[in-house]
This record gives structure tokens, C-alpha cells and sequence, in this order.
């Protein structure tokens, strides 16, 4: 019984720590940068970790499809990039620090007058995105529309 506890308890913890988001908001005040393509007016940025749970990968796809599905000609005009950023590899250091992301995170970035306005939505990809996909359509197509709008 002990040892089933310890397993238990040690997957809890990997689990917690591989979905762990960062809630500092203040990052976004912090980090106003220059909008380097005219045409993007939003950058849908998903960090992850090499190991991803279910609802890590989930939140990727689910992502990737909506915006896929519903915004086609906003990514083919580049009003709307998506980038999936391994948070593990080295490469990725700069823009991981930039947002202060260690874990599973989820950025909608609008690009307004040459600067950024970060909305994290980690928490609402995380709640819906496996559980109640069509919920999180919703809701990200309307947050989305409200930035390109």
C-alpha cells in the first residue's frame, strides 16, 4: 500500500510540474517590443516541455485546428501566426525568458500600435481544450475575433 502511495504521489507531482503555468502578469507591461511583420496582428504563441501530458498535446492541436478551420485567410495574409515552442530546447531560451515561461503556456499577443498586449490563456486552453473542445472553440475563436477586430 506505501509503495502505491509513493507512485501515486510522485506521478502527482510530475503532472503538476509538467502543466504548471506562469501567472505573472506582469510580464506583458514589461515586454512591449516592436511588431517586426506589419501584417501579423496576432501571434498565437503555445510553450511546452518535451514530456506532455494529454492535455498539453491536446491544447496544441485543439489550437492548431481552430485556427486552422476558422482564421485559413488570416494566416495565409499573416494577420495570425501560431508557433509551438519547445520551452526544453536551448534554442528556444530568449523568447521563453522574454515571456518568463518555464512550463505549458498558452499566449495570445496582439500586435496594437507597435506593441504588445499579452493575454495569457493557459487556464481556459488547460480547463476546455480536452475535456470540452467544443467550449474551447468558442471561446478562443470570440477572443480572437475580439483582437482582430
Amino acid at each position: 500500500m506505501k509503495k502505491v502511495f509513493n507512485v501515486l504521489f510522485v506521478l502527482s507531482f510530475v503532472f503538476a510540474i509538467s502543466c504548471k503555468t506562469n501567472t505573472n502578469s506582469q510580464f506583458a507591461e514589461n515586454n512591449k517590443v516592436e511588431n517586426t511583420n506589419p501584417n501579423t496582428k496576432l501571434e498565437v504563441l503555445y510553450f511546452h516541455a518535451t514530456m506532455r501530458c494529454v492535455t498539453c498535446n491536446a491544447v496544441e492541436n485543439m489550437t492548431k485546428k481552430i485556427l486552422e478551420e476558422t482564421f485559413q485567410s488570416q494566416i495565409g495574409n499573416g494577420a495570425i501566426s501560431f508557433k509551438s515552442i519547445n520551452v526544453d530546447d536551448s534554442e528556444n531560451r530568449a523568447i521563453s525568458e522574454k515571456y518568463e515561461v518555464s512550463f505549458s503556456t498558452l499566449l495570445l499577443i496582439n500586435h496594437k500600435s507597435g506593441k504588445e498586449e499579452v493575454m495569457n490563456f493557459t487556464e481556459t486552453a488547460f480547463k476546455y481544450a480536452n475535456n470540452e473542445p467544443d467550449k474551447y472553440s468558442e471561446l478562443l475563436k470570440s477572443e480572437i475575433n475580439k483582437i482582430l477586430n
